[in-house]
């Protein structure tokens, strides 16, 4: 049985900013791609040390912004295992809230070497500018990603994006986008993949 593991970033720029400045921490172009916070180092690399199950993963699916591929590589540092960027996993929306636009390709490996971005195109796959991206829109890049899982060879998995999105994926559907009902800062979701998947729908 295929079991996926679900993890949400350690804690971001703009996680601390939203409180004090609201939405233009999300929108302000200077808040673009935000990094992790010290809280947020420190969360991702205690999960590194502490997650007994991380030592059965084969491969991790991470989204290309740099709070999740920095959580992502503190969590499996001198571990053999694959990480893998993956477009699909990047955060909801994709669209004026630049905290989730992605650099580049070339910079992206440049900055990244441990990790696999030959999945990507060289610019954003999704990025929409100052039109927002729908929920339908999310729903279709979240059900190819899962169809891609159900087809591949991996029995344990995990993805490490970002709570509106993980929040489809484990749920199918986002209730809000309120940073009050986010999902855990580094913490691991578990589920086996046949619960996550509407084999019509795909």
């Amino acid at each position: 049985m295929k079991k996926v593991y679900c993890i949400r970033h350690g804690k971001a720029l703009h996680n601390v900013l939203h409180p004090l400045i609201g939405k233009i921490a999300y929108t302000d172009e200077k808040y673009t791609d935000t990094q992790l916070v010290d809280e947020g180092q420190y969360q991702s690399e205690k999960l590194g040390l502490t997650w007994k199950e991380k030592s059965n993963i084969e491969v991790v699916f991470v989204s290309p912004l740099t709070r999740t591929l920095d959580t992502a590589i503190n969590i499996f540092k001198n571990m053999n295992v694959k990480l893998i960027a993956n477009e699909e996993i990047i955060e909801y929306s994709q669209g004026k809230e630049y905290i989730n636009l992605r650099k580049c390709k070339t910079e992206l490996e440049k900055n990244y070497p441990m990790v696999d971005f030959s999945n990507l195109d060289e610019n954003p796959k999704y990025w929409k500018g100052e039109i927002e991206e729908t929920f339908k829109e999310l729903n279709e890049r979240d059900l190819h990603f899962k169809s891609m899982l159900k087809n591949c060879n991996y029995k344990k998995i995990c993805i490490v994006s970002h709570s509106t999105y993980l929040k489809q994926f484990l749920f199918g559907f986002v209730d809000t986008v309120d940073e009050k009902h986010e999902l855990k800062h580094c913490f691991p979701y578990e589920k086996p993949l046949q619960q996550l998947i509407v084999t019509e729908s795909i």
